[in-house]
């Protein structure tokens, strides 16, 4: 079993359009930054010993004393051996053509405030062709290179996502979203998403990251949503379906519509906008509660009594935080919080 070490702890909520930290989110999990290596860079998988990684996690600063905010910084060891290193991995969703600099500076300060070795990779996001490739970085003068210095790229936009949403890899289903993604196979592409991470070994807290990431790039229409409904059908057991449907958007988003199209049923006999709102707001609190059920068994009377109560604004809240709860005292303690 991983250790996994936080120093100074910082919750990110996916919803906020920031990808670096969507990026660090999905891959803090130790489960999923292992796979993460073995599928896009085997050969180094082969030397991390994955049972010992540290998120070092503490703030740190540029030369210049601006905060970085794009990277992840883990600290573990060779496997077989005593001796440990960093595994630098840097997010870049908008092209930079000083990345290999910035690249070179970060591997230098983190060497030196450290002492260990450190092994870099960039990840690229962004949909732009770069003119130069960031690595290597060299300089050399007529009688020698004095510098020679290279990181890994997995430049994720030349990569197709098809292949990848073929397996059970939890980085590459995740990941696949920002590769070339066909727009005219996006329901099948994201029915083979959900096969795939049902069938992945993860545990579900981990498969709700993954089907978060996914589903927050790869967006359905309502129509589509329908449609993926309709086909998870036919390829899946009703069992491993519905573990699949309560992971995120897609499904949430499809009950919603039905809790809207309920809300304008009722709007034509008390008035079309209060019976939109009230529809909608029925129709979050039996998915949000629907879920809860799913991830802790029954609820006490109190607690969907409290849910029931929440205003519109704070159950779709619920419904975002519900993804990092582990137990039912989380849920208590958020509904402690915000019922007031």
């Amino acid at each position: 079993m991983s250790h996994f070490s936080e120093i100074k702890p910082r919750r990110v909520k996916l919803h906020r359009v920031d990808h670096d930290a969507r990026f660090k989110m999905l891959l803090k999990a130790p489960a999923i930054l292992r796979g993460f290596f073995e599928l896009f860079l085997p050969e180094v998988a082969k030397f991390i010993d994955f049972g010992v990684l540290e998120l070092v996690d503490k703030e740190r600063h540029t030369i210049d004393g601006r905060k970085r905010t794009g990277d992840l910084l883990v600290k573990t060891r060779f496997k077989g051996g005593a001796a440990g290193f960093l595994i630098h991995l840097e997010h870049q969703a908008q092209p930079d053509p000083n990345l290999g600099r910035r690249m070179l500076e970060y591997f230098m300060l983190d060497w030196r405030d450290f002492d260990i070795p450190v092994y870099p990779i960039a990840v690229l996001s962004h949909r732009e062709t770069l003119r130069v490739p960031p690595s290597p970085i060299c300089v050399d003068f007529p009688n020698r290179r004095v510098l020679m210095f290279t990181f890994d790229v997995i430049d994720l936009s030349r990569m197709d996502a098809e292949p990848y949403l073929k397996t059970a890899n939890p980085a590459g289903l995740a990941l696949a979203a920002r590769m070339k993604f066909d727009a005219k196979k996006r329901v099948s592409l994201t029915r083979d998403f959900f096969v795939g991470l049902s069938d992945s070994p993860i545990d579900p807290k981990d498969k709700l990251l993954v089907s978060a990431f996914f589903s927050d790039y790869q967006r359905l229409t309502l129509g589509q949503a329908l449609q993926l409904e309709r086909e998870m059908s036919k390829v899946m057991p009703d069992m491993a379906r519905e573990k699949v449907i309560q992971l995120t958007n897609p499904f949430i988003e499809l009950g919603i519509l039905r809790g809207r199209r309920q809300g304008r049923k009722q709007g034509i006999l008390k008035g079309r906008q209060q019976g939109i709102l009230k529809g909608r707001q029925q129709g979050e609190v039996e998915l949000v509660l629907k879920q809860l059920r799913r991830r802790f068994g029954s609820l006490a009377a109190s607690q969907e009594k409290a849910v029931r109560m929440l205003k519109l604004s704070r159950i779709e809240a619920l419904g975002e935080a519900l993804l990092e709860f582990t137990s039912r005292a989380d849920l208590d303690r958020w509904l402690h919080a915000h019922s007031k």
